[in-house]
């Protein structure tokens, strides 16, 4: 699994690397919404390099299967490409020898998970899981700014405090509101475009929610630190990711 989450990033740096850096100024973020123009002038962003990856460390993740199950502690590896839109992620459960690899690139998704790196546990490339993926995505906009000026976003200042997004990539348009405290930080985003899997093949579109509870600095800049992923089902809330960011590496090409 950690080979295959590393050729999918080999892959997505090829194809940034025909990308030209640029920065972010008043000029190049001057058809935002002003809450998003906020976000970037409090988190230190302007005057900075444009992201167009990143590489996100964990400083620790942990993974809750199922709502009934109790919570596994796992290392997690994460690489995001803004041009284009990709996301691949490494997860290994640190008590047990399963691992998986989550991808989202051209609009395919892919869920791939492996017992000894061996015995197929799941597999999932459905047209639900590649519109979820492109939601995983989404949801990180803010950690990852660059994807705030990509041409096939649009956005819609709602009030004070939120900010719609609508999303299209490759045929897969999805939706989500993007909340924001007095401070002009980021809090958490909710969208209704996610599915949901019941059991094979079974799939349902259920309110799902990336929460930042707090920042902190890296050198200049203000990201994100502490995060939680909540799926809110009928029956309550289904908290099933959490973590602590160490750091995040943009425009990386190794």
């Amino acid at each position: 699994m950690k080979k295959l989450f590393l050729k999918d990033k080999a892959e997505l740096i090829k194809r940034n690397k025909l990308n030209k850096i640029e920065i972010f100024s008043e000029e190049s973020i001057m058809n935002l919404p002003e809450l998003l123009k906020k976000y970037l002038l409090v988190c230190g962003y302007i005057n900075t390099p444009i992201p167009i990856n990143a590489n996100v460390y964990w400083a620790e993740s942990w993974l809750k299967l199922s709502p009934e199950k109790n919570w596994g502690k796992i290392e997690t590896l994460q690489f995001n490409s803004v041009k284009p839109i990709g996301r691949v992620a490494y997860m290994k459960f640190i008590s047990m020898p399963v691992a998986a690899r989550d991808l989202y690139r051209d609009g395919y998704g892919e869920i791939n998970g492996k017992l000894f790196n061996l015995i197929k546990v799941v597999f999932d490339n459905s047209r639900e899981v590649a519109q979820s993926a492109l939601i995983t995505t989404f949801c990180e906009f803010m950690f990852i700014p660059g994807y705030l000026l990509l041409d096939n976003v649009r956005w819609e200042q709602i009030n004070d405090y939120s900010v719609r997004g609508i999303l299209e990539d490759n045929g897969i348009k999805v939706s989500g509101i993007f909340y924001f405290n007095n401070e002009g930080l980021f809090t958490h985003f909710e969208t209704d475009d996610r599915y949901y899997s019941f059991g094979k093949n079974t799939y349902k579109k259920v309110k799902f929610s990336a929460i930042v509870e707090s920042y902190k600095m890296q050198d200049k800049l203000k990201i994100c630190d502490k995060v939680k992923i909540v799926w809110h089902l009928p029956e309550g809330d289904y908290e099933y990711y959490k973590g602590t960011v160490d750091r995040i590496v943009f425009n990386h090409f190794e």
